[in-house]
Formats: structure tokens, C-alpha cells, sequence
């Protein structure tokens, strides 16, 4: 579960994660603005920054970099907050926000 405040000097690394049996969940009090339960499709994208307003969850599948973007293409940088491996095929239904 991620649920410390985010920032430069708190970047988790996963080294283990199975998308058949394993959710990422993430701390709505941590993760402002995502809604409680399953992540929304729009909320998620895989890239290495977000594309429009709603990308909220960013998967860089080139080098593993899981980050949030409070505003999606606002002016608020990302922060990346885990490293998974590179390569996974993760969705919004890898996330459960609680």
C-alpha cells in the first residue's frame, strides 16, 4: 500500500509484482482527487507523461517509473513515487484506490 507523502526521497521499488494476482492500492488521503474503489480507466496511463486532464496514475513502461500527476496536463510536475520493472502490462484494474 502507498500511503507515506510523496516525494524525491520516497521512491518505492516493487520488484515482484504479478498483474494476474496483484493490485497496486493507493491511499485516497495520499492520492488527492482519485475516487475511492477501482481506478478509472481514465485515470490511468501508460507513457512517460500524461496525455490529458484526467491521467492522474503514470506507468513509464520504458523504465519501470509509477508516478502521480495531480492535474494531470496542468502545471503541477509528476511525482514518481515506485519503480516496478519495465515492460509490465499494467491497467487501471492493476489499482485499487482505498
Amino acid at each position: 500500500m502507498f500511503n507515506s507523502a510523496l516525494g524525491a526521497g520516497n521512491i518505492d521499488k516493487v520488484t515482484d509484482f504479478n498483474k494476474l494476482q496483484d493490485k497496486i492500492h493507493l491511499d485516497d488521503a495520499v492520492f488527492a482527487g482519485l475516487k475511492l474503489g477501482g481506478l478509472s480507466a481514465d485515470a490511468f496511463f501508460a507513457g512517460t507523461a500524461a496525455h490529458d486532464s484526467s491521467d492522474h496514475i503514470i506507468y513509464n513502461s520504458s523504465t519501470g517509473a509509477l508516478s502521480f500527476d495531480s492535474d494531470g496536463i496542468g502545471g503541477i510536475s509528476q511525482i514518481q513515487f515506485a519503480t516496478l520493472s519495465p515492460g509490465l502490462s499494467l491497467t487501471a484494474g492493476s489499482f485499487l484506490v482505498i
